[in-house]
């Protein structure tokens, strides 16, 4: 077969997808690259913002709920800002990918 040939045909490419992505692997390294690149491109501190909006997300909710409104969780042994942060990630991860 003649490597500047593409073959079509029902059901192959679930059989090839992960031997693709592997062959393609650094046109998708440099793919996600440039998405990180230009979605961050216009903040003032660049990728940082991917890092520092949680952070700042998970101190105002500290204060707010922790300090203001002196909710009680039933395990005193765990750190409240880290429980925070914990239950905070896998929701954001679910809102952004609503988002789009």
């Amino acid at each position: 077969m003649n490597q500047s040939e593409l073959i079509i045909e029902a059901g192959r490419t679930e059989k090839q997808y992960w031997k693709d992505l592997w062959r393609y692997r650094e046109l998708l390294y440099f793919l996600a690259w440039r998405d990180i690149v230009v979605r961050y491109k216009q903040t003032a501190i660049g990728i940082a913002w991917a890092l520092i909006r949680p952070f700042l997300t998970m101190v105002v909710f500290t204060v707010v709920f922790g300090k203001l409104a002196v909710l009680t969780y039933k395990t005193p042994t765990v750190n409240y800002p880290i429980l925070v942060f914990a239950a905070m990630l896998p929701w954001q991860f679910f809102a952004n990918c609503l988002k789009k």
